[in-house]
């Protein structure tokens, strides 16, 4: 059984009514678990390191399998939003090999993070760093 993290059941406890019942659909959303199993989770009395007696135990606990939920994860793996690239000039480069790069290169892509083109060549998978927002993206199809 999934269960919430400390910070979020302590949250979950401190609140009553309507905003215990909108945070719990917050958090039903946030960790994928129905709000019946949320609010069943709020019931049960039983904390880790303690015992039915309500006396603290300091002998070592397992603990279920928490869910890891990163707020600030995003999918830098995904497919190319390919753009015409005749649309586009190359900016002027004085190092060694332009022209071999130049060559190189058979289709103009955007930056997921920031929207710039891209001129790459036609291999996947195939890992870009854009140069304007150093954002590292895996290419597929």
């Amino acid at each position: 059984m999934m269960t919430l993290e400390a910070s979020d059941m302590a949250l979950l406890r401190s609140l009553s009514g309507y905003d215990l019942s909108l945070e719990v659909a917050k958090m039903a959303t946030k960790y994928g678990i129905p709000e019946t199993n949320i609010m069943s989770m709020l019931s049960t009395k039983d904390s880790p390191g303690y015992t039915q007696t309500g006396e603290y135990d300091p002998s070592p606990q397992t603990m279920p399998n928490v869910p890891v939920v990163d707020n600030n994860y995003k999918d830098y793996t995904s497919s190319a939003q390919l753009v015409d690239k005749s649309r586009f000039r190359f900016e002027y480069d004085p190092t060694p090999g332009v022209s071999q790069r130049r060559q190189n290169v058979d289709q103009a892509i955007m930056c997921p993070g920031c929207g710039v083109a891209l001129g790459i060549p036609a291999v996947r998978p195939i890992k870009v760093t854009c140069p304007q927002c150093m954002q590292e993206t895996t290419f597929s199809s």
